[in-house]
């Protein structure tokens, strides 16, 4: 079901590839924009490497298309070849800071929205996180130079947006993980089977480095952040937007103002499962299913969507 309803409609794709160049990476990076998209839904069933082998899937390892490979420095072996999610360069005058300032530091997160059961359906719902984390361990190692390497330390510092999808529901052993993708794909799956439409989306379009500095980074431009989530509302033109966390409603409400079909809900991740509980009213010491869990929260959403 997923796979057949993923990034279904085609004008909608249009205008996301326009926006994302145009907003947020540059226009020069349109083809790689395509090209990722293009990339995300021929291997929609496929693992990285490494979750391959351990799942016995051999024969179905991620394909990457030229110039959309995993970051690899020259000549560096310590680094995440086994991951779906590539460097694409920021080119867009409004992010190119994050390229170009003095001191260097990587793990600039960009995730690209995804969308399911949007083709000739007005019943559609937006569901926003806060920001495309991003771990910093293997893309800005300032301090940890390799011996016996030359040049810069700087040569060894992923400054490209490091681009994956939200929840990372492109790739399959995501969705398979259900401490991690794996919850949101059973809730869009959910949703869908409501016949509702999903488009995910961050309202922090941009990580950077760790919590903290991204945090900083999103109050600088959030003006221009502002003007971006508006004009994806104007796209998907949804019957309701579903903010994941107290975070992320609290920055969409900055964003939007008191926008009549914001919603709040708990993030759907195994770490705030207590918040789910109090939220939907289950007592504490009540055992509950992921299933379990992702019936109340496409229950709550669909009736505050009508």
């Amino acid at each position: 079901m997923l796979y057949s309803t993923f990034l279904d409609d085609k004008e909608i794709a249009g205008k996301i590839y326009e926006m994302l160049a145009n907003d947020i990476l540059g226009k020069e990076q349109m083809e790689k924009i395509k090209l990722r998209y293009h990339d995300m839904s021929r291997n929609f069933f496929k693992y990285s490497k490494d979750e391959a082998e351990k799942s016995g899937y051999k024969d179905s390892v991620w394909e990457f298309s030229p110039g959309l490979e995993p970051f690899k420095p020259a000549g560096w072996k310590r680094c995440y070849e086994d991951t779906t999610t590539v460097p694409i360069p920021i080119t867009h005058p409004d992010f190119i800071d994050l390229t170009l300032r003095e001191v260097k530091r990587g793990a600039i997160g960009l995730d690209l929205p995804t969308w399911f059961n949007l083709n000739d359906n007005n019943k559609r719902i937006m569901i926003i996180a806060q920001d495309p984390l991003r771990g910093n361990t293997w893309y800005s190692d300032v301090d940890k130079f390799p011996k016996g390497k030359t040049g810069s330390k700087e040569d060894y510092i992923c400054v490209d947006a490091l681009v994956s999808s939200p929840f990372g529901l492109h790739g399959r052993g995501w969705r398979e993980n259900k401490r991690g993708g794996g919850r949101m794909a059973l809730l869009v799956e959910k949703l869908i089977k409501h016949d509702y439409g999903v488009y995910l989306t961050d309202c922090r379009k941009y990580f950077v480095y760790d919590a903290s500095e991204s945090a900083e980074y999103s109050k600088e431009k959030k003006e221009i952040y502002k003007a971006i989530l508006h004009k994806e509302i104007d796209i998907v033109k949804p019957k309701s937007i579903v903010a994941l966390g107290n975070q992320a409603y609290s920055y969409c409400h900055e964003l939007i103002g008191d926008y009549a079909r914001l919603l709040y809900v708990p993030h759907f991740s195994g770490a705030a499962t207590w918040k789910a509980k109090d939220f939907f009213n289950i007592p504490g010491t009540q055992k509950v299913s992921i299933e379990e869990l992702s019936e109340k929260y496409a229950e709550y959403i669909i009736r505050e969507c009508k």
